[in-house]
């Protein structure tokens, strides 16, 4: 009985010590250089894998700045995996550039990994091979002479590089020109800037205009019987002052009426201003309540007192140029 169970005992310690060979033959460390020699200042690569079974893990060796005294780290690239699920297998790589200023042999000693079954506490371990690397100086022939250090080259200007300065001597000279512009404005007492003015409509156009909107607004139809009254008499009242000698805007409606009837304004144009006015002058200040029919003959008769009198007004002007023009004569001839 005690026979039996040791040899069950030494088989079972054999399987499991061929597994564990077999599974350690599946992990293996490489570390390798693009080339044993090199030029100082240049730069190579120091190529890193590591083969493993997928239910393995790893401790990656970490380098900072340097890998061994001598050899700087210019950049590491992160560590790339690929798994191949044939083999159940898992294939990491790392690639590491370095350099040297300094010439001479130097040593790289073995990168060690530390790995461990997923399911075991114990680490083991495993290390590539350790490697050397060559730095050369620069050969110098000595028996040529020695020449003197060429200059630096001069290189050519090109149109980005001028562009800057070009629109910093635009800016100057914009500059310059509006500071003489304001000056030269200011010693002559004109304004620096001019604004041109807006072209003035006639007073009729304005009137007539200004008559149209107030008519659509319906003011008196809904019941704002007085602010309608009061547009209407101040539309006309600007026109009788833009179009005549008039000052209507201050005046009372007889004034107004009296004004008019000196400039020779025609009865008929009197007579419907008059009846106008006189119908605003109770609604603003009797509270006359006006009939539809007389709200509707108010914007009629101020309609007809615009186109009635436009033409005397264009009569008066025309009177006033040829009194210049008669004037003119006269010195003229003198």
């Amino acid at each position: 009985m005690m026979r039996m169970i040791r040899a069950i005992i030494y088989v079972f310690v054999t399987v499991m010590s061929i597994t564990g060979i077999v599974r350690a033959q599946d992990v293996a460390a490489e570390a390798r250089l693009d080339t044993t020699e090199m030029l100082i200042g240049d730069q190579i690569k120091l190529n890193i894998s590591f083969n493993m079974p997928m239910d393995y893990r790893v401790l990656w060796p970490f380098y900072q700045d340097t890998l061994t005294q001598g050899l700087e780290i210019i950049s590491q690239t992160p560590v790339d995996t690929i798994i191949s699920e044939d083999e159940n297998l898992v294939n990491m790589l790392q690639s590491i550039t370095i350099t040297a200023f300094d010439s001479g042999q130097y040593y790289i000693p073995p990168l060690k990994f530390r790995y461990q079954p997923i399911d075991d506490t114990s680490f083991m371990e495993v290390s590539s091979m350790p490697l050397y690397l060559e730095v050369h100086t620069m050969e110098v022939d000595t028996t040529k002479p020695i020449k003197a250090i060429k200059p630096p080259l001069d290189a050519p200007f090109s149109i980005r590089e001028i562009l800057p300065w070009m629109l910093m001597a635009l800016g100057a000279i914009l500059i310059t020109l509006l500071i003489v512009y304001v000056v030269t404005r200011i010693k002559r007492k004109q304004p620096v800037f001019s604004i041109k003015p807006k072209p003035v409509l006639p007073p009729d156009i304005v009137a007539i205009s200004g008559l149209e909107k107030l008519k659509s607004k319906k003011l008196w139809q809904a019941g704002r019987t007085k602010d309608y009254y009061s547009e209407l008499t101040d539309i006309i009242r600007t026109y009788i002052e833009d179009s005549f000698e008039v000052q209507a805007v201050e005046m009372t409606t007889d004034e107004i009426i009296e004004g008019l009837k000196r400039i020779d304004v025609s009865t008929g144009s009197l007579k419907k201003l008059s009846k106008t006015l006189m119908l605003a002058d109770l609604v603003k200040f009797a509270k006359e309540k006006p009939l539809p029919l007389d709200n509707e003959n108010s914007m009629t008769n101020c309609v007809d007192f615009v186109n009635e009198t436009r033409i005397r007004a264009e009569n008066n002007e025309e009177t006033e140029e040829d009194i210049q023009t008669h004037n003119a004569e006269v010195k003229d001839r003198h």
